[in-house]
């Protein structure tokens, strides 16, 4: 874990020292440009993904008749045992829970 956050901090120097440069040769509406084609690209890949992903739940809640944060919470605090459905059923859903926050987080960035 500790070597993951020092190439995060590293990757995100270097981007910092990238950016300034740019930045400093007029080129920062450029860079504006292209880092919201990316983040732009990331929101509809995420959503995307999250379409995808529902599809596949939705065999899960008709199968088990209940919705997937239903499932969620019941699986969590250990009402539903160790069935291999359940395990996958669960990392779908966390699946969903990150993207829609990663759309929580990026989405203003480029709805300015």
């Amino acid at each position: 874990m500790e070597t993951l956050e020092i190439a995060n901090q590293t990757t995100a120097a270097a981007s910092k020292r990238m950016m300034d440069a740019l930045i400093s040769i007029g080129a920062g509406r450029i860079v504006e440009n292209a880092l919201s084609k990316v983040i732009r690209f990331q929101l509809d890949k995420y959503r995307n993904s999250i379409d995808q992903i529902n599809r596949e739940m939705e065999k899960f809640e008709t199968t088990y008749k209940m919705s997937s944060e239903q499932f969620y919470l019941k699986f969590e605090s250990g009402e539903l045992g160790d069935d291999e459905d359940f395990f996958e059923w669960s990392g779908l859903y966390e699946n969903v829970r990150l993207y829609k926050k990663r759309i929580e987080d990026l989405d203003p960035l480029v709805n300015e």
